[in-house]
């Protein structure tokens, strides 16, 4: 009896020993991933939570600056929504009475992006920008769980669904970046109109069928409302240019594709300035001139050269 009470203790005892071993074996677990979790685990998280914070903030931003939700997705896959926010933030903040943000323009710049990309990859921007960044990273609560664990069963399980699951990866779209003309996304100064209407009149004056005023000694058109008409199609083309969401041309471009286009229509001796004026936007510009055509082997003309030739 004497001996199974001893036997009794001793097992009780070993079992008392092995569980303060295990309670200290957790303890110093528990200590170590501490450490672990303030020196990296946390920290990595952590600037992944504000990552996540600033592009729901930057989203949030372009959203009520009038920026379309899929265009801003597009934008924020190429990595062109920062500055574009920052830009339309700028103009918003600027006391300059004649720098506003054109919300007609916004709408077809929106437009645009969002036509110019496949609707999968549209999708895909969509997935990147938005459902991947609201949620906490949920293998940051197996560090935590595994931190109050009251047993080695329980701290082992959590630091093994912890180390089966990482930080999502996220992948942006393979969509190339837009050639974006800021322009197009601002009122337009009308100084900048009349100044670039007296330069597309100035340089369309010799092509517009102009006499001199006996009277002041100026340059006068022969047809002034044909040339009016002309002139005003012509701002009405220089500002649709400048103004292209998605491409960006320079003021002397623009103007020589004006001065190009009229010069080119007025060279043929069948159309008019009436022509011109009532046809500016749906006119070609002529090919460049190549020299003339080879002969067919068939023609009239190349039987008669052959003969001769050979005579």
């Amino acid at each position: 009896m004497v001996t199974g009470t001893v036997m009794a203790g001793a097992f009780f005892q070993n079992l008392a020993d092995t569980m303060e071993k295990n309670r200290e074996y957790l303890k110093a677990k528990q200590g170590m991933l501490e450490e672990y979790m303030l020196k990296s685990g946390f920290e990595e998280r952590a600037n992944l939570k504000k990552a996540r914070a600033e592009r729901a903030k930057l989203l949030d931003e372009a959203d009520k600056l009038g920026i379309d939700e899929e265009a801003a997705a597009v934008l924020y896959s190429t990595g062109q929504l920062s500055s574009t926010v920052s830009y339309l933030k700028k103009i918003e903040e600027s006391e300059d009475p004649d720098k506003k943000i054109n919300k007609a323009g916004l709408k077809r710049f929106s437009e645009a992006i969002v036509a110019s990309v496949p609707e999968e990859k549209l999708g895909a921007a969509m997935k990147y920008a938005f459902e991947l960044g609201a949620a906490e990273d949920p293998s940051s609560d197996k560090l935590v769980e595994a931190i109050h664990a009251t047993s080695l069963d329980e701290y082992e399980e959590a630091i093994s669904e912890f180390m089966n699951t990482s930080p999502t990866t996220r992948v942006a779209p393979n969509i190339s970046p837009f050639d974006i003309n800021r322009r197009g996304l601002i009122d337009y100064d009308p100084k900048d109109i009349k100044d670039a209407r007296s330069l597309i009149e100035n340089n369309l004056k010799t092509q517009l069928e102009t006499t001199t005023n006996p009277n002041t000694g100026q340059l006068q058109f022969t047809n002034p409302d044909a040339a009016g008409e002309i002139l005003n199609n012509a701002v009405d083309f220089y500002v649709s240019e400048m103004s292209d969401p998605l491409k960006s041309k320079s003021q002397i471009e623009v103007i020589r594709d004006i001065s190009n286009r009229v010069d080119s229509l007025t060279e043929d001796p069948t159309i008019t300035l009436r022509d011109i004026a009532e046809n500016f936007k749906t006119f070609q510009v002529p090919p460049p001139f190549q020299g003339p055509m080879p002969l067919s082997p068939d023609t009239v003309e190349e039987t008669i050269i052959n003969e001769e030739t050979e005579s």
